[in-house]
């Protein structure tokens, strides 16, 4: 299995180009540091009157840390794919965490899973969409994940918004909610 994803990478090599190349490497960069997941959780809390699809990308982001970055990670401990393959045609830098899922993926797809189940904004969801495939594709463009990689990444990202949603839903949430953050007069305890 293992030799066939190699056998995928190296084919979409064949689609380099300068111009691709500095998009692939700015979309990623997009998802490094989770710079971009925090902005828009950021804009969506100070922004929008409804809170709620910004309530449920925080708790869409710490499912991410936790069970992505924190737990699957290391538990699998998957090696990247150039080294593996020996690659050294790379456009950033080598990484320092495992392979195995795609957290970048993850995240994205959290986020555009969270837009589709509670925006009302088409656009939204259509951006959200575009960019959670382009960070998806971007992975494999710079070889530094797997096409299950990928794929379990974009999966694992959609049962965490699903998971988001019903932990937002839960009386255990609304109840830590009401304890611990204000609510229209009360203050913080």
């Amino acid at each position: 299995m293992q030799g066939f994803e190699i056998s995928i990478l190296n084919a979409i090599q064949n689609l380099r180009s300068e111009p691709l190349d500095k998009l692939m490497v700015t979309i990623t960069a997009l998802g490094n540091l989770s710079i971009l997941w925090i902005s828009i959780i950021v804009v969506i809390l100070t922004m929008m009157k409804n809170k709620r699809v910004g309530e449920v990308m925080v708790i869409g982001f710490i499912l991410n840390l936790l069970i992505v970055n924190l737990i699957l990670k290391i538990a699998v401990g998957r090696t990247r794919p150039y080294e593996v393959a020996k690659f050294e045609d790379l456009l950033i830098h080598g990484l320092s965490d495992n392979s195995f899922p795609s957290g970048h993926t993850s995240y994205a797809f959290t986020f555009f899973a969270i837009f589709l189940l509670l925006s009302k904004s088409r656009f939204l969801k259509i951006y959200m969409g575009i960019l959670a495939f382009l960070m998806g594709f971007s992975r494999l463009y710079l070889y530094v994940h797997y096409p299950s990689d990928v794929i379990a990444g974009a999966i694992i990202g959609v049962f965490l918004a699903i998971g988001a949603v019903k932990i937002y839903q839960s009386q255990k949430y609304k109840d830590f909610k009401s304890k611990y953050f204000l609510q229209k007069d009360k203050r913080v305890v």
